[in-house]
């Protein structure tokens, strides 16, 4: 049988994607002149090249593997999925087809013809519950067993790979990527190097590259820039961080402000003591609240225009602008985008801050 995978972020139109498809089919036949039809005689007349020369053989089974599917279903017409289910529901070409989205309401985007065609079947993948499993997704991918190796050799090299996942510096950065977003590929990728590296002099895993390369990994450009804010601009950060904890997933100026105030009159240190701490007036906060969605640390969130319609602002504070939409700078809505393990990364690697 063959395997073909396509994907909605390469594959955008139905062309590119029939192209590759003849590609993974091992297709060597100049296709310019069957494109010129529809999509339909086109892929059928792919799967027929399949055959060998004697026509009463069947074509070879084919599995069809559709990864970002809500993004193939925006295609005009729909073309290649409605011919995809149409091919398999007919049951004369031996094909199945897989789709595989993050999106629960996939199936509303499907047009009638193409919904008809579907079969239905549907298989929920739920996220990993806890970091153990994360972990655990990496001792499975890295560890050897006796059948690849000597066991003794198994039991040295799967000793090294479990006390570099229980080291608290790779641990730590396992449980960062875990609450970033359950990325299992960024996960593996941090001991791709580690894993190159293994050779007949060096046969185990080093510890070293492994911790590098995941500190490579969490340095991203927005905390390097971030490294660099104001104190003021941090404390507003600290408020909205502190607002999302409430719940309160937008916010305005207004409302940052106040939580700002709030917390700098717990934390304020006085003057007497030596300390150079202050709360700044709401002019001069205003400018640092814009500094940040000017970074884009902060954007201004999605805004109801109407009914069954909605806008995003831009990233200088002039959503209100959009649509016919007044609000002052100061009342519209924003959302900070940082993740939590962002933020303390970013208070903790600041002497400045109030305790």
């Amino acid at each position: 049988y063959h395997i073909v995978h396509l994907n909605g972020f390469v594959h955008t139109t139905d062309r590119i994607a029939l192209r590759d498809i003849a590609r993974q089919l091992l297709i060597t036949q100049d296709l310019e002149h069957v494109l010129i039809g529809s999509f339909a005689d086109a892929f059928t007349y792919i799967l027929n090249l399949l055959r060998s020369d004697d026509e009463s053989t069947a074509i070879p089974p084919v599995i069809f593997v559709l990864e970002e599917f809500d993004l193939l279903a925006q295609h005009p017409k729909q073309s290649l999925l409605y011919t995809l289910f149409d091919i398999a529901q007919s049951q004369q070409t031996p094909i199945a087809v897989l789709g595989v989205t993050a999106r629960i309401d996939v199936l509303d985007l499907l047009e009638k013809r193409v919904k008809s065609r579907f079969s239905h079947r549907q298989i929920y993948v739920h996220n990993m519950a806890s970091v153990e499993e994360f972990v655990q997704i990496a001792r499975e991918a890295l560890c050897i067993d006796s059948s690849t190796a000597s066991e003794a050799f198994a039991q040295q090299f799967n000793k090294r790979i479990e006390d570099i996942l229980t080291s608290s510096t790779v641990s730590q950065h396992i449980e960062d990527i875990f609450e970033f977003g359950k990325d299992v590929r960024m996960l593996l990728r941090a001991f791709t190097l580690a894993v190159s590296q293994i050779s007949i002099d060096n046969p185990l895993l080093n510890a070293s590259t492994v911790e590098s390369q995941f500190a490579l990994a969490n340095t991203s450009a927005k905390m390097k820039i971030l490294s660099s804010i104001s104190l003021l601009e941090l404390c507003l950060i600290i408020a909205m961080r502190s607002l999302t904890q409430l719940d309160i997933s937008k916010y305005n100026f207004e409302m940052v402000y106040d939580e700002y105030k709030t917390f700098m009159s717990r934390h304020m240190m006085a003057v007497s003591a030596g300390g150079a701490m202050k709360i700044y007036k709401k002019p001069v906060a205003l400018k640092a609240f814009e500094t940040l969605v000017e970074l884009e640390i902060a954007r201004p969130a999605l805004v109801s225009v109407g009914e069954g319609s909605s806008v995003y602002g831009r990233n200088d504070l002039l959503a209100g602008t959009a649509a016919g939409i007044r609000a002052p700078k100061e009342y519209r809505m924003v959302q900070l985008m940082l993740e939590p393990m962002q933020v303390v990364e970013l208070v903790s690697g600041r002497v400045d801050i109030p305790a």
